[in-house]
């Protein structure tokens, strides 16, 4: 339990960069980090010389000079080699600024309407601004919870709280709304004066799940609808020239494949030779580069405008990036690329690398001092539900930890039969189209993974039919089979383990968050072979979800196959799929974590799901946390709950 919590409290003191982006030239790279304080702000590296370890000097991060109390959240070059930032006074981000690097004041300040969201540069000094109105829901990618508005009361009508966009000539006085006559934008481009959108009319997160992609004139805000789809879109771009577009189309937080849309003729057609893209970009009118998840590693390279690959390259590791998905700032000339990049053994860092090659090579040395706490990680596979091939990440103590002493007969080598099998804990994904990757301390479900592993556990992090990675076929697998096959997939894992004696049957436990903490809670309704369970931020009753989420309409619709609450059909398949409804035969002890104010998975799925099991008779806990939305922020309140999951794991005889 010490080891655990020892490797927790140091893993805490990660600094990941955030928001990176490559300068039009290449010498530079902007990133936000976090401070001490507690604001995060934007810092610039200049990339002359620079190295890594042996190769060179590393640059060191220079923040961007202000006053002392602005937060920054997104960092964008303008083509004459200006900085441009949005920017608050607090957590709120309502203001976009331009900088000269070591400027004590900014050189162009604009406040938007509500929380800026993103920025996008035009090259000839403009930029178009996404902001959330006050009061505005975020998906459970953005914490699940509402853009703060001060309002008492707080007041709701069907279309009046969106994401919206507006746009300004650097240098004049105030941001150019773009009248968008009723649609709320998840994501847009902006190029000579056009603005590509995907869109949805209705504002909230469930309206993501009924997108548009859209071509919108910023003046009159006339639009032009050039693809609907049944599926989620991501990334639009467009090409220079004016004729052509791409968009990313996929799975919920999407990594999908490529469409490509003549803006003359409207025809769309999907580029077959990549899929699992979640980013990319034009590095003329003919080429395109890409990047996004490749099993449980990345991919990139070059494809020409019709889908023909130029270069292609994997790598094991994690390339942090936009929405937690790989993405790339690449230069002028399309021949560098940054990013955050982190593997098994190197924690997370700004790194670049040739945009055609994915060499990537780490330029700060932010978190070096917590290199020695990797712990052992391989690539696992077996066979799933009716013989499909499922892959996973297995999480092992290093011999050499500095956290924890090593009994020399434990554990040791890959793949093959344990000395002495371990304690098992299993940590269910979200989504359910996400996916595990290979990275230093795997971050999801309050970053436990790791610190597990240190405490002797062996983790197992499945990436069952549904997870992103595998190509949209895989992908769309679990569609209308919640928690069937993917379980079904995480429990042959279990018995993979089990079998190769990496795993002690006897103390084994599942936990997860989000769609994970769903499957944990239904996992433990079909088997009682593990000693405990976590949920965290979990579904408990998809009836319940379907009105109360804000997601619900949109999401659960998708995945269920069009399942409608409102007909006795409908009602009894997601009864049939919801823990509540099944607690009578459980019997492991689960403990339920939960933000109070999450909108997505919203508290009272924990607390149904607490009653049904207290009423069941089974040993559980709740434990919800004031402030907080689909996953843990506060320091104390994480810290607390990574304490509660060990002292529970450790209660019930896993750990």
């Amino acid at each position: 339990m010490t080891a655990a919590l020892e490797a927790y409290a140091a893993l805490a003191g990660l600094r990941v960069p955030d928001a990176v982006a490559m300068d039009p030239e290449g010498a530079r790279v902007a990133c936000v980090l976090p401070l001490p304080d507690g604001r995060s702000v934007a810092h610039v590296l200049d990339l002359s010389g620079a190295g890594s370890g042996s190769r060179g000097p590393v640059p060191v991060p220079v923040p961007v000079a202000g006053a002392g109390t602005e937060w920054h959240a997104l960092t964008r070059w303008l083509a004459d080699g200006r900085l441009l930032l949005a920017a608050g006074d607090g957590p709120d981000l309502d203001h976009v600024e331009v900088r000269s690097p070591g400027d004590q004041v900014p050189a162009w300040r604009v406040r938007a309407g509500g929380e800026i969201e993103d920025l996008v540069p035009g090259g000839d000094g403009t930029v178009l601004v996404r902001f959330a109105d006050p009061g505005s829901e975020r998906d459970g990618s953005h914490l699940g919870l509402r853009v703060r508005d001060e309002a008492d009361p707080f007041v709701r009508t069907p279309g009046d709280r969106r994401r919206r966009l507006a746009w300004a000539r650097v240098g004049d006085g105030e941001l150019r709304p773009v009248p968008l006559r009723g649609l709320t934008v998840w994501d847009a481009d902006w190029r000579d004066g056009v603005v590509l959108a995907v869109t949805s009319a209705d504002e909230t997160p469930a309206g993501y799940y009924r997108p548009a992609l859209d071509l919108i004139d910023p003046e009159s805000g006339e639009s032009r609808t050039l693809l609907r789809t049944s599926w989620q879109l991501s990334r639009p771009r467009l090409a220079p020239g004016g004729r052509t577009a791409v968009v990313v189309e996929g799975l919920s937080i999407v990594s999908g494949r490529i469409i490509r849309v003549d803006l003359v003729t409207g025809e769309a057609t999907p580029l077959a030779a990549v899929d699992d893209v979640t980013d990319l970009g034009w590095l003329d009118e003919d080429t395109l580069w890409f990047a996004g998840w490749s099993g449980t590693g990345t991919h990139g390279g070059t494809l020409t405008a019709d889908g023909r690959p130029l270069t292609r390259w994997t790598s094991w590791g994690t390339l942090g990036g936009r929405d937690g998905q790989p993405s790339l700032s690449v230069d002028r000339t399309g021949a560098l690329a940054a990013a955050v990049w982190e593997t098994a053994e190197r924690p997370p860092e700004v790194a670049v690398a040739q945009v055609a090659k994915g060499d990537w090579r780490q330029v700060t040395d932010l978190n070096a001092a917590l290199a020695p706490l990797a712990v052992r990680q391989e690539e696992v596979s077996w066979t799933g539900q009716d013989g499909l091939a499922v892959q996973g990440l297995l999480l092992r103590r290093s011999p050499n930890s500095p956290a924890v002493a090593v009994d020399p007969a434990g554990p040791t080598g890959t793949g093959g039969t344990e000395a002495v099998a371990s304690p098992l804990v299993v940590i269910v994904h979200g989504g359910p189209t996400w996916l595990w990757s290979s990275a230093f301390a795997p971050a999801e479900s309050g970053g436990l993974a790791a610190a597990l592993a240190h405490a002797g556990a062996a983790v197992l992090l499945p990436n069952p039919r549904g997870s992103s990675g595998r190509g949209q076929e895989y992908a769309r697998r679990v569609i209308g089979r919640f928690g069937e096959d993917d379980l079904g997939d995480v429990l042959a894992g279990v018995d993979h383990l089990v079998a190769a004696g990496v795993a002690d049957p006897a103390r084994m436990a599942v936990m997860g968050l989000s769609y994970g903490g769903y499957l944990s809670a239904w996992a433990v309704t079909r088997t009682g072979r593990f000693r405990a369970a976590v949920v965290m931020s979990g579904v408990s009753d998809w009836l319940s979800f379907a009105t109360a989420s804000n997601l619900g309409g949109g999401f659960d619709l998708l995945y269920h196959r069009g399942a409608d609450p409102a007909t006795p059909q409908g009602r009894e398949f997601l009864a049939a799929r919801s823990p509540v409804c099944h607690a009578a035969g459980v019997t492991t002890p689960t403990l339920i974590l939960h933000g109070a104010e999450d909108r997505t998975t919203p508290v009272g799925q924990a607390e149904q799901l607490y009653r049904a099991w207290s009423a069941a008779g089974v040993r559980t806990q709740l434990v919800v946390y004031p402030r907080e939305g689909h996953e843990l922020t506060e320091e104390a309140h994480r810290r607390d709950a990574a304490e509660r999951v060990v002292e529970w794991l450790t209660g019930n005889g896993v750990l």
